[in-house]
């Protein structure tokens, strides 16, 4: 079964909603199979994948400012 949210911009969080980032936020990060460290030496595939994402998200972002 999938759930979908949908966040429009004009809408706030609720309490509820907020109290579950901040908890999630002092959560450690843990590394297993489904979530592997990126090690460019191991996989230079992924690690390229990482960088041209985060090389997008930037661009996208200075635009936004710009």
């Amino acid at each position: 079964m999938d759930v979908r949210y949908v966040l429009k911009p004009d809408t706030g969080l609720t309490e509820e909603q907020l109290r579950e980032i901040e908890a999630a936020r002092s959560m450690p990060y843990v590394e297993d199979e489904d979530s592997p460290q990126i090690d460019p030496e191991k996989t230079p595939e992924l690690w390229a994948a990482m960088m041209e994402a985060l090389a997008e998200r930037n661009r996208k972002m200075a635009r936004r400012m710009a």
